[in-house]
C-alpha cells in the first residue's frame, strides 16, 4: 500500500502525535555514491484511522538535531500506508521516487559514532526517534529515555521488523534490511530493477590508455543473467577517493548474452558514449568502478590497486582487502572468466596487454595456487636516481627446471612494521624455468609486471618479503643501515642487514638464486642487471674498470661492491639495447 496524499478541505489542520501513532519505519542514511539528494526516510501509519501529517517535520543530525522543511499541506497517511520523504533533487538522480520532497533533509552516516533521526508533529512535539550506529558518544536519548542503538550499514537500509513495531528500544525494533523497500512493507520481495544477482557484470576496463586518457577510456559490460534488464536509471560510478556517478541511462534494454561497450567520445565502436567517463589509474592507491542499478545498489564492483585508504566497499559488502591488479599503460583489466564472478577482485581479475573492447575475452586458465616453490628474491633497487616514483623494482628468480605460477604471490615491503606496503602478483603470472621476473613501477627498466612499488631507502634497516599464495613466507632480505631499530627479521630469524645500496645501486645475490639465509649471499652492485643474471663474465668486460658507485671505503666481497673488472665504454648502451630486445 502506498502513501495517500489527499487534497481535502478537512485536512488543513494536522493531527498531533499523541493521537497518531505514526513512526519512522525505514531509512537510508548512507547511499552508494554521494549522499546529497539520495537519502530518504519512510513513515508508516500502523493505526486504523487516517492521519494528517501536514506540517510535520523530520529532524536529523550527527551531534544535534536540525529540522528539515515541514511536510506540505494536504499530506495524509491512510491506515497501513507508507510515506517516502526525500531531499529535493541533488547532483545525481535520487535512489527512489519519493512521495514528498523537502529541503534540508540530511542524515548522518554514523561512520564514527551514533547519529539521530526524529519525527516532529505539527506542534513540534516528538512523535518518534531513532538513534542509530554507535558508539553513543554524544549521549543521544530516544523515546522514553531509550539509549539503545539501531544497526546501520553503508549502502543498506535499516527498518522496523515487522512494520510499525515500536517497543521504544531501537536495538529490538530495527534491523539492517537485505534490500531496501521504500513505500512497501519491509518484508516485501525485492523490486525487479536488476541489481545484485541480475547477472550484469563488468568484464573489462581500460583505465590508462596509451597517450592521453581523456575520451579514450572505456568499460565493457556483459549480461550473464537470464532475463532482459531495463537500464533506465542504472548508472556507472567510479572514483579515486570517493565514488561519483559518471553516466546514467535514461532508457535502454540489455538482453541476456548482450555486451555493452561504454566509452569516451574517442572510443571506436562504443555502444554508449559517456563524455564524462574518467577512471583512476590506481597509481598510488586503490580506485573503483561499479555498475549500479536504478535504486543505487551495485550489480558489480571492481576495486583495483592497493592499498585502500578510501575504504571502497566490494561486492561482499565489506571494505575491500583483496584487489584487482593495476592495468599497465595501453593495457586493460579483464575477468579471468567473463561469466564467473566470485566477488573476489584478486581471484577474478587479471591484466591484459591485448585489450578486446566490445569483444569476448579470450579464455585464461583459472587462478591456481602454486605454493612452496623455491622462487627467490634476486636483485632490487630501492633508491633510483632522482625521484623514486615509478622507477623502483624487484627481481625474482626461479632456480628450478620447471616454470612456476606465481599468481597470487605477494611482495611485502616493510619499513617500520611487517606489512607497510603489499603488492600482489596478478593472475596468470608465471616465472620461466631458470628465468627472471621484474616487478616494478611503469618507468622501471625491463619490467615484466608493472605495479607501483614503495620501498624504503634502508634508513635503520628495511625489509622485503616474498610470500606465496598460501601466505607462507618463501624468502626475505634485510637491507640498509644498522642498527635494525625496528627489529625486522629474515626467514632465518636474523636481524643483520645484508647490504646498504645507495642511490641508483642494487642489492643483488652473488649467484642467482643461491640462498644460504646469510648476508654473504648478497652484495651491493653499481650496475644493476634487471631481468638478467647477476653473474657477469669478467673476462668479457675489459680491463681496469671499476664498477660505478664503488669508490671510497667499501670493502670488496659479498657485503661490499663487486671487484670484477669493468666493461668497455658503451657497455651500458649495449646492455640497455639487450633489455629492449628482451622485451
Amino acid at each position: 500500500m502506498i502513501a495517500v496524499i489527499a487534497a481535502t478541505a478537512a485536512a488543513q489542520i494536522c493531527d498531533p502525535a499523541g493521537a497518531a501513532g505514526v513512526v519512522i519505519n525505514e531509512f537510508f542514511a548512507d547511499p552508494p555514491s554521494t549522499d546529497d539528494g539520495r537519502e530518504w526516510v519512510e513513515l508508516h501509519n500502523p493505526g486504523d484511522h487516517a492521519v494528517d501529517v501536514s506540517g510535520w517535520a523530520l529532524a536529523a543530525g550527527t551531534s544535534s538535531f536540525a529540522a528539515a522543511e515541514p511536510l506540505p499541506p494536504d499530506t495524509t497517511l491512510e491506515p497501513g500506508a507508507f510515506l517516502v520523504v526525500a531531499e529535493r533533487a541533488g547532483p545525481v538522480p535520487p535512489l527512489v521516487e519519493a512521495d514528498v520532497y523537502v529541503e534540508g533533509l540530511s542524515l548522518g552516516n554514523a561512520s564514527s559514532d551514533a547519529d539521530g533521526l526524529t519525527l516532529l508533529d505539527c506542534e513540534g512535539s516528538v512523535a518518534d526517534t531513532v538513534i542509530y550506529g554507535g558508539p553513543n558518544d554524544d549521549g543521544w536519548v530516544g523515546d522514553h529515555g531509550d539509549q539503545t542503538l539501531a544497526p546501520v550499514e553503508a549502502g543498506a537500509a535499516s527498518g522496523r521488523m515487522p512494520d510499525g513495531r515500536d517497543t521504544d528500544r531501537n536495538d529490538r525494533d530495527f534491523e539492517v534490511l537485505p534490500y531496501a523497500t521504500p513505500g512497501q512493507p519491509n518484508d516485501a520481495p525485492p523490486e525487479t530493477c536488476g541489481g545484485p544477482g541480475s547477472g550484469l557484470l563488468l568484464t573489462e576496463l581500460s583505465p590508462d590508455p596509451d597517450g592521453a586518457d581523456d575520451g579514450f577510456e572505456w568499460v565493457e559490460l556483459l549480461h550473464t543473467g537470464d532475463a532482459p534488464i531495463d537500464l533506465t536509471g542504472w548508472s556507472l560510478a567510479m572514483g579515486t577517493s570517493s565514488v561519483t556517478t559518471k553516466h546514467t541511462w535514461s532508457s535502454g534494454l540489455v538482453r541476456p548474452g548482450e555486451r555493452l561497450l561504454v566509452g569516451g567520445a574517442a572510443v571506436v565502436g562504443a555502444d554508449v558514449v559517456a563524455p564524462s567517463l574518467s577512471l583512476g589509474n590506481a597509481s598510488s592507491d586503490a580506485d573503483v568502478v561499479a555498475i549500479l542499478d536504478c535504486r543505487g545498489f551495485a550489480s558489480d564492483t571492481v576495486v583495483y590497486g592497493a592499498p585502500n585508504p578510501s575504504g571502497f566497499v566490494d561486492d561482499t559488502g565489506e571494505v575491500a582487502t583483496r584487489f584487482a591488479p593495476v592495468a599497465p599503460p595501453g593495457g586493460s583489466l579483464r575477468r579471468v572468466d567473463e561469466r564467473v564472478d566470485t566477488d573476489d577482485n584478486e581471484q577474478d581479475w587479471v591484466v591484459s596487454t591485448s585489450p578486446t573492447p566490445g569483444e569476448p575475452n579470450p579464455p585464461i586458465a583459472p587462478t591456481r595456487c602454486a605454493e612452496g616453490a623455491p622462487v627467490r628474491l634476486n636483485e632490487f633497487v630501492p633508491d633510483p636516481d632522482g625521484a623514486d616514483e615509478g622507477l623502483e623494482w624487484v627481481e625474482l628468480y626461479n632456480p628450478t627446471d620447471t616454470p612456476v605460477l606465481v599468481e597470487g604471490w605477494q611482495l611485502v615491503f616493510a619499513t617500520s612494521d611487517a606489512s607497510a606496503h603489499v603488492v600482489t602478483l596478478p593472475g596468470g603470472t608465471e616465472l620461466a624455468a631458470q628465468g627472471f621476473l621484474v616487478v616494478g613501477g611503469p618507468d622501471a627498466p625491463a619490467v615484466d609486471v608493472a605495479e607501483p612499488l614503495s620501498l624504503g631507502n634502508g634508513t635503520e634497516t628495511d625489509a622485503i618479503e616474498l610470500v606465496d599464495c598460501a601466505e607462507t613466507l618463501v624468502d626475505s632480505v634485510l637491507y640498509g643501515e644498522a642498527p635494525n631499530l625496528d627489529g625486522l627479521v629474515d626467514e632465518a630469524g636474523g636481524t643483520e642487514p645484508y647490504g646498504a645500496p645507495g642511490a641508483a645501486e642494487a642489492l643483488a645475490r652473488v649467484e642467482d638464486g643461491v640462498d644460504t639465509d646469510a648476508p654473504d649471499d648478497w652484495r651491493v652492485v653499481g650496475v644493476p642487471t634487471p631481468g638478467a643474471t647477476n653473474v657477469v663474465d669478467a673476462s668479457s668486460l675489459g680491463e681496469g674498470w671499476e664498477e660505478p658507485g664503488c669508490g671510497g671505503p667499501r670493502a670488496p666481497g659479498p657485503q661490499g661492491c663487486s671487484t670484477r673488472p669493468g666493461p668497455p665504454l658503451g657497455f651500458g648502451v649495449l646492455l640497455a639495447l639487450w633489455w629492449r630486445r628482451r622485451r
